[in-house]
């Protein structure tokens, strides 16, 4: 080595919860083909092991790098990217981090990441709630139970009147239980950041739930608001959409309710300060992506506005500034031009709504490992199509039947290889 100066591929190892719909064990992973499905194989397992066989392969070859070459694996990366803040400030920063956490061929832009918990009281019926699996993903079921009616009155009020939209009722599953009588509803899954193709089942049922003519009083006020708010996953319904060509639409997703009298526990992981909750109250929290050059102050505003006109408050802020790499950057040409290199195209740098670990390391990159149709022209030996054998909207990161293809996490390899060594040639 010619400097002490490091270059540092991050990953993470962490995942977030199996949500319902996975028609394969979630944490047992089956290889079909070249595929391997399970929680994690996308994000970010797969490429953690990429990762690791890349440094074993230059070890093995006696390959003599400038710069010292390590991996940093994350275990709180999908928690608030609690991780990477501590190390930062515990152990210091990698002189040049690549951060292997989203698409080819360079991610250079970020959207601003900014995480708001709304307190909103509620009746009878919706005390208690809980509904989603983690802030930043789009739920994909959702339920409740509820008392003091019979199951034929609710079958009559979600499938019989009329007053629920076909497209609604069809996600809809009544059961009687023991305490009561339980909707379920089905969404479709995915991560917040990349909403297309998803179903929100939380929009799902409190949608149904406020034309049903079974809520009354707070729980009405309450079903009503969250289905305003949750009616797409572009801020519409909070009157905060936005969007531009540099880093595409803003995107909120009202994904996670828990009841107020828990919100303090769960304040604790989320790292936030709150003022005092309600046991007669439930807490809607948003994961809102938001375009650069878009205001999270303005954001916060209209959204403090619709909460109160709903009898509610905002309870939690915590704000992440976009990340922003300029494009003409010779570090992002570089491993554009790698990318372009091997496969053959002309790829760009693109924006995502993605938080990643870069957003706190000064300097880092985020190259790869996903291949996007939406981002990079389809070439030989890339795998972009959803598996055959992979259910309509699934199969993506954070959403049920996760999957990643073997051979681009080969493909990711020899754009790591090379990247690598031309970094570690260009850098000081």
């Amino acid at each position: 080595m010619e400097t002490d100066r490091d270059i540092a591929f991050v990953d993470h190892l962490d995942v977030v919860p199996a949500d319902d719909g996975w028609t394969h064990d979630a944490f047992d992973p089956q290889v079909i083909g070249d595929i391997v499905i399970g929680r994690g194989s996308l994000d970010n397992k797969g490429v953690a092991l990429t990762s690791y066989f890349l440094l074993r392969f230059f070890k093995e070859h006696d390959h003599r790098f400038r710069h010292r070459v390590r991996i940093l694996f994350g275990g709180s990366e999908e928690i608030a990217l609690n991780d990477i803040k501590w190390f930062v400030a515990n152990i210091g920063a990698p002189y040049q981090a690549i951060v292997t956490d989203g698409p080819f061929p360079v991610n250079n832009i970020q959207k601003g990441l900014l995480d708001v918990d709304v307190e909103l009281p509620v009746g009878p019926q919706l005390r208690g709630w809980h509904a989603g699996t983690a802030t930043n993903t789009v739920p994909g079921a959702a339920a409740i139970t509820l008392t003091g009616v019979d199951e034929s009155t609710v079958r009559q009020a979600f499938c019989q009147s009329g007053n629920i939209a076909p497209d609604i009722a069809e996600r809809l599953h009544i059961n009687a239980t023991a305490q009561g009588v339980t909707i379920e509803a089905t969404g479709v899954a995915g991560h917040a950041c990349q909403p297309s193709g998803t179903v929100n089942a939380i929009a799902v049922l409190t949608t149904a739930l406020a034309r049903s003519g079974l809520l009354e009083g707070r729980d009405l006020t309450a079903a009503q608001a969250i289905a305003q708010w949750t009616k797409d996953s572009y801020g519409t319904g909070l009157g905060i959409d936005c969007e531009n060509a540099e880093s595409g639409p803003t995107t909120a997703n009202g994904g996670l309710i828990i009841p107020a009298n828990e919100f303090a526990e769960a304040d604790k992981v989320l790292g936030a300060v709150s003022g005092e909750t309600s046991e007669d109250a439930i807490v809607l929290h948003f994961d809102i992506r938001y375009a650069v050059g878009q205001a999270h102050e303005q954001i916060i505003e209209r959204i403090q506005a619709q909460a109160e006109a709903a009898g509610g408050r905002i309870v939690d802020i915590l704000n992440d500034d976009p990340y922003y790499v300029q494009a003409d950057d010779p570090r992002v040409q570089l491993l554009t031009a790698t990318y372009n290199d091997v496969l053959g195209c002309e790829a760009r740098p693109v924006a995502v709504g993605d938080g990643t670990h870069a957003r706190f390391i000064p300097r880092a990159l985020n190259f790869g490992p996903e291949f996007h149709a939406d981002h990079v022209p389809a070439v030989d030996g890339i795998d972009l199509e959803t598996p055959p054998f992979i259910a309509p909207g699934a199969g993506n990161a954070h959403g049920a039947d996760e999957w990643a293809s073997l051979k681009n996490l080969k493909t990711a390899f020899v754009l790591y290889a090379l990247g690598l060594v031309r970094l570690d040639q260009y850098l000081q």
